[in-house]
């Protein structure tokens, strides 16, 4: 079988390449070539592409991170009245055509989609694909498809909308719609099979991205995740390592200050179960004297974190290590799913510090543009974390379909456009002025950081 997995762009008013990559792609092609398939990817958002660098020099920062290359578009009509440019992030259409044609026929076609509000590069691509390949099935799966299924089967002309992240279910899906047949042996039975992502597609990974788990322990309000995977499920620490290890040496060449590379978890639960997993693993990382960057951009749960583990993200080079805060109000970190306290947050703010991070070294996340939220909230939890010795990296709400909050505020927004962060959609633009003024208060506090 030859299938063709498409990662769309993104129209936003802003996006950044924060270690990003479209991982249950890269995991499904080792799959599946696993199965004996013929697999391409074509990823519209890969800041390295060669037909790039006829007219853009793309940049990176030390650790592998840039901004993509876009071209300013019409906002659509229910954003007009946001002041701000609207723009597509990724390759130029023609280059995607032109990628395109380069590809055998396929037997089917996987397209991802990432935030609900981006849906738009994800109905572009759908239509080309469908001009170009008309003729063979396209699938929709990924984080719109499964929080806004009922958008994505009415507006998308995909001819199946998968929601959810069953990889059996998947491949069940593929054999019913192409007549196919795969070898039920081969198909990984839960996550501790699967075979690492695969980048043979990239011509240049600054950064390598990949899980230990899938799924989360906690249910916070304002979280999804589990519309994904509802079991949480960790890999075997030596597995990881021995993935850690295969990427870096198959896919990354050295740092100018001689580090192998860069890898990123993109883990939601990294330091759950740390004594049989997450300890495990950098213990082995020591032994084995592999000289890497770490990052975890998706936040450390403070809760877990213990002297010992912050002594040995610190020996590992865990660079910028994020924790997760969200609010200093003691009533609504209860509210929003009890994942820590403010005791919590300072002993594991104090085990950073011993271990050798100073205060910019150390990310910490609060949510702003909350339901119920007020200013002076927010205002006494970045000044909660100033005063604790760390930097304030302040993260926009979005109001995401099928979350705790989505059953207890009844969003309803008309067109998941509106889900879009960026845009403090449960607030009117009045309040614009004030959401900006928390922003350069929080920049001009973490600038006095020592």
């Amino acid at each position: 079988m030859r299938i063709l997995l498409v990662n769309p762009w993104i129209y936003d008013f802003s996006a950044y390449d924060l270690w990003s990559k479209p991982l249950g792609l890269l995991y499904l092609s080792n799959i599946f070539r696993n199965l004996g398939c013929e697999v391409r990817l074509i990823d519209c958002l890969d800041r390295h592409h060669p037909s790039l660098g006829q007219f853009y020099k793309t940049k990176s920062n030390p650790y592998g991170c840039g901004k993509y290359y876009s071209q300013i578009v019409e906002k659509p009509t229910i954003l007009k009245s946001i002041p701000r440019r609207y723009k597509r992030f990724g390759l130029p259409e023609k280059m995607f055509v032109k990628e395109l044609e380069k590809v055998s026929p396929a037997d089917i076609i996987l397209v991802t989609s990432g935030m609900t509000y981006w849906y738009q590069g994800v109905f572009e691509v759908i239509a080309i694909l469908k001009k170009i390949f008309s003729p063979v099935p396209v699938v929709l799966g990924g984080t719109y498809a499964t929080l806004c299924s009922e958008h994505a089967k009415k507006y998308s002309q995909v001819d199946y909308v998968f929601s959810g992240g069953d990889v059996q279910e998947l491949i069940g899906l593929m054999e019913k719609l192409t007549g196919e047949r795969f070898d039920l042996g081969k198909i990984p039975k839960n996550f501790a099979e699967f075979p690492p992502p695969n980048y043979d597609f990239y011509m240049q990974c600054e950064y390598v991205v990949l899980r230990t788990s899938i799924g989360c322990p906690f249910h916070c309000t304002y979280c999804a995740i589990h519309k994904f995977a509802t079991n949480f499920q960790q890999k075997p620490a030596e597995k990881v390592v021995n993935e850690i290890e295969y990427l870096v040496k198959r896919y990354q060449t050295n740092l100018p200050d001689g580090k192998a590379g860069n890898i990123v978890f993109y883990d939601d639960a990294l330091l759950y179960n740390s004594q049989e997993h997450l300890t495990k693993i950098l213990e082995e990382v020591k032994r084995r004297k592999l000289n890497l960057y770490f990052h975890t951009p998706n936040g450390l749960h403070p809760r877990f974190l213990t002297e010992e583990i912050a002594i040995m993200l610190h020996q590992t080079n865990f660079i910028q290590p994020r924790l997760s805060l969200e609010t200093s109000n003691p009533e609504k970190q209860k509210q929003t799913g009890n994942k820590v306290s403010n005791e919590e947050f300072s002993c594991a703010l104090e085990y950073l510090q011993r271990a050798g991070y100073t205060a910019k070294d150390i990310g910490v996340y609060l949510m702003i543009g909350c339901p119920e939220q007020t200013f002076d909230e927010i205002y006494e939890s970045i000044n909660f974390v100033h005063r604790l010795g760390a930097k304030v990296l302040l993260v926009e709400y979005s109001p995401i379909p099928g979350t705790i909050d989505d059953e207890t505020y009844k969003f309803n927004l008309s067109d998941p456009l509106l889900h879009n962060n960026s845009i403090f959609p449960l607030h009117p633009l009045t309040l614009w002025d004030k959401f900006q003024k928390l922003k350069d208060y929080a920049h001009q506090i973490n600038q006095k950081l020592i």
